[in-house]
Parts: C-alpha cells; structure tokens; sequence
C-alpha cells in the first residue's frame, strides 16, 4: 500500500460519547474504505468535543502530524460537518496540498478538484453551519416569546430571585434582603457626590453583600446595576425593552432616568448620522479604523477614514466608486441555468443528510427528556413516603423543570430550524441567480445585508478597495470564470487610482 492517510473521527459533544454516537462506527467505516481502497491508516484521531465552543486538541495535533509527515497525503473522515468547524479550517487543510476522503458522502477533495467540486463541497459547508445557527436562533426565539409575555427568559438581577410558587408557577420575586441595597445605590449616585468606586466603598461600608458567596461587590457589577432597567418593573431584552414585565419595581422610573444622566458621558455627541450604505462596513487598510461618509457640496457622499487612532493620510473615495465595484462583483458571481442545477441536485443529498442528523438529535433529546421525567416521578414518590423532606424535593424537582423546559424548547427548535433550512437554501439559489438585481432594489440597509452575506474583509487602501468572497461564492466566481486569478483589476474612471478587487477566500 503506497498511499498513506490519516484517520479522523469526532462527536459533537461528550454527552454524545455517552449515548453511543458515532466514533466506533466512524472509525470502522473508515477502516473498510481504506482496506477497500488500498489505504494503509499509519494515524488515529478521534475526540468528543463540541468544536464551536472548546478547542479541537486531536485536531491540533493531526494537523502537527501531517505537516511533520510529508508523505501522508490522506485525510479520512466520515462526512463534512465531523472535520470543519469552520472556513478557515478548509482553507488550512487546503493549503496542506492534501486530499480528503469524505468516506460517507464519497467525495475525495484536493486543490485538483474541479472548481464546480469545490463550489458543491463550499455550499454543504456554508448550509451545514447555516442550519446549526438556526437551531440557535430558534432556541432563542422561544426565550423571545417568553419576554413578549412579559416574562424574563433568564436569572433575575441581583435584587431579585427566580422562585416557584405553590401552585408551580415560576417567577421573578423582589430578594427583600437585598432590594434595600440597591435602591440605596440608585438614590446615593443620583445625587451626583459619588462616583463608581465610592459608592461601592459606600455601600460596602452598609453592609451590602453581592451574590450567594456574600464576597464584596465589584465596581463593574455596581455600575451594571445601575444601568439596569430591569428594577424599574421593566427589562430589555435582545435589544428591545419590554414595559409589561411580571416582575415588582424596587425604584421609580424617575429615579432610574436620573441615574443615567449622571452615567451618560457629556463628551459623546448627540447627533444622529445620516444613513450611507457603507458605513461601518469597511476597514482603513493603514490604521483599521472604518470608514465613515460625508456629503459634499450637498449631493456627492464621499468615504474616509474617521481617523480615531491618529490621521492616516489615506485617500477618499466617492460612493459611486464603492458602488460600482460591488456592482460587477455581483455580476460575476451570477450563475448560468446548469450550475443552479448542479446545486438543486446537491440540495437533495444534503437534505438526506440533514434529515439524519435531525432524527438522530430528536431521538437523544427525547430520551433526556423522558430520564428527566422519570427522576420528577421518583422523587415525588420519595417525598411522599417521607425519604426526603420537602425542601430537597422543591430543590431537585424545581433544577430538573429547569431542565426540562430548555429541552423542549431545543425540541421545538429543531422543529422550526427545518423550516429555516429550507428558506436558506433557496436564498442560496436567489443570489446565485438574481443578486445584481436585488442589489438596486435595496434601500442602504439591506445592501449592508446582502454584500456582508456575500462578502467579508472589506478593506480601503490607496485607492484600492480589496474585497474577500465567503464561501460558496467564491468558487461560483471561479466556476463561472474558469480561472483562479486572486487579482483582478477593474479599472474605472472614477478620479482615483485603479481599483483593486481581492478575491481571495480567507474565511474565517
């Protein structure tokens, strides 16, 4: 067997590892591919950790391996979402000269691959993380729902605690050991004789204990309390404040509003900036500062560094300039009738895929939620025969209900995340065919939207606005382009130098 390779297995989660998922039967898939195929295995990786949120240490390591050894020009894994945790990682292993064995999805990838291969392979990726996000969003969307009820879908504040009552239902109760504190707090700094550090000496001093462990308060968790609506009988939530909140006041809007006065920094200007459509979206190639708009003579808008860390000396460039860069972008990256259709038919087989993972993860939270359910009807049973008291009993039963209802609300976002699959796929195919259009439809907001979905990485420097392509999007530039240019000049009779367009993909 000339052909060496590694092998690399991974679960999302060690609560996976427990549940019987995946690394054995990853591992003995990808040994029959490789006696099948002639594939001597020369290394094992395999790890049970969630790679958004923690470091991939097997990852780490195969990747020191394989560059250690030349000769082993193989990857082996089961399918796409169990090696990448992100772009960058397809562009680290790509930049190996490697070649990757998708076992399960029977693709082999290289830097040889066609570039319409790499714009399928780019799409499962960019879709894969697209519907895990979702399950995200959805999560979220359920806590939305509860703060549009009034209620607030998390800890309450210091000055508060989350109870049950008796008849089962939860909520947010003033901590009347506490409220007298916090209330002192908001008087004494609306006074405008303490600062933020002598008002927690001061209150210290009282006797306020922050927290469970009773430990001195720090000054940023007395400068939150004071920033925090939440005391007024009001809280906010994802941006948004909510006036119909279930919970007590501990002190008076006035109060509240008068605090924030003192707060507010006099030096921060008041006025409010027109919208541009590319404020606050690219970067100053000198000192990375963004750029900010101006009009001039009343009706040209032209962008320049605001200048934040000191002056630069870099050069404007009018809106037109900008706009009229992105708009051939969006023209090159506009798909013919065949690549949409090589893209539908890829849609079907990821839509398998998704199903199985759905499946899959539905199952596991349905078991949790019936071992959850089982420990509430033990422990009842408990108490009524008297092995445990009441308190330990509201104690457990109230912690497992906890967990219960995030359960069912991962339950039902899995559900709703179906859905958003479904809407981001075809959104996938709308730009594709129709971005340019969109783009003059939109108002200055919603082009914002649509070039940071395309696009990320947008720098300005002599004259030359340098732009990176997100996956899939680049490789649908090249598959309609047939050429791997990472420089491509447009040059335009716009008063400035040039402009050059980056086009290489550095996602990540």
């Amino acid at each position: 067997m000339n052909k060496r390779a590694v092998l690399y297995a991974r679960v999302s989660s060690k609560e996976q590892e427990k549940e019987g998922f995946s690394i054995p039967a990853q591992i003995r898939l990808l040994k029959e591919y490789a006696l099948k195929n002639q594939i001597q295995i020369v290394q094992e990786f395999s790890e049970a950790e969630t790679a958004k949120t923690s470091g991939r240490n097997k990852f780490e390591e195969m990747l020191k391996y394989l560059k250690k050894n030349k000769s082993v020009k193989i990857i082996l894994v089961e399918k796409t979402d169990r090696l990448y945790r992100n772009f960058k990682d397809y562009v680290t292993l790509e930049d190996l000269d490697l070649e990757v064995h998708l076992v399960k999805e029977g693709e082999v990838l290289s830097k040889n691959s066609k570039s319409s291969e790499k714009l399928m392979h780019g799409l499962k990726v960019l879709i894969a993380k697209n519907y895990i996000d979702n399950l995200k969003e959805e999560t979220s969307k359920g806590m939305q729902e509860k703060a549009e009820q009034g209620i607030y879908p998390s800890v309450a504040p210091c000055g508060y605690l989350n109870i049950t009552r008796d008849d089962g239902k939860k909520v947010i109760a003033v901590d009347f050991a506490k409220a007298p504190f916090i209330k002192r707090m908001f008087e004494l700094y609306a006074t405008g004789g303490y600062s933020i550090n002598s008002l927690r000496d001061k209150i210290i001093e009282e006797g306020f204990a922050y927290g469970k462990s009773g430990n001195p308060i720090h000054r940023s968790k007395v400068e939150h309390i004071l920033k925090n609506i939440f005391y007024t009988g009001s809280f906010e939530w994802k941006g948004k404040i909510y006036d119909n909140a279930q919970h007590d006041a501990i002190i008076s809007k006035k109060l509240y509003y008068k605090v924030q006065e003192k707060l507010r920094d006099p030096r921060k200007s008041k006025s409010r900036k027109g919208e541009f459509a590319f404020t606050n979206m690219i970067k100053c190639g000198i000192c990375r500062c963004y750029l900010t708009a101006e009009i001039k003579k009343e009706k040209y808008i032209y962008y320049h560094c605001t200048g934040n860390k000191g002056k630069c000396g870099q050069k404007w460039i009018t809106e037109e300039a900008i706009s009229n860069t992105f708009q051939d972008l969006l023209l090159d990256i506009q798909l013919k009738q065949k690549e949409v259709n090589v893209i539908k038919e890829g849609l079907i087989v990821l839509h398998k895929q998704k199903m199985e993972y759905q499946n899959i993860t539905t199952e596991q939270i349905q078991r949790n939620l019936k071992k959850i359910q089982d420990r509430i009807d033990n422990c009842y049973i408990d108490k009524l025969e008297g092995t445990i008291s009441q308190d330990f009993w509201k104690t457990q039963t109230d912690k497992w209900q906890r967990e219960k209802d995030e359960l069912m609300i991962k339950l039902e976002a899995l559900q709703k995340a179906d859905k958003e699959y479904f809407q981001f796929s075809s959104l996938i195919l709308e730009l594709c065919k129709n971005a340019y259009d969109l783009y003059f439809r939109q108002s200055a907001e919603e082009k914002r939207k649509l070039l940071n979905l395309l696009c990320s990485n947008f720098s300005y420097k002599d004259g030359k606005l340098d732009i990176v392509l997100n996956s899939p999007f680049h490789e649908i530039l090249l598959a309609n382009q047939d050429k791997s240019a990472e420089i491509i000049q447009l040059k335009r009779d716009t008063g400035v130098e040039p402009i050059s367009l980056n086009k290489k993909w550095l996602p990540g």
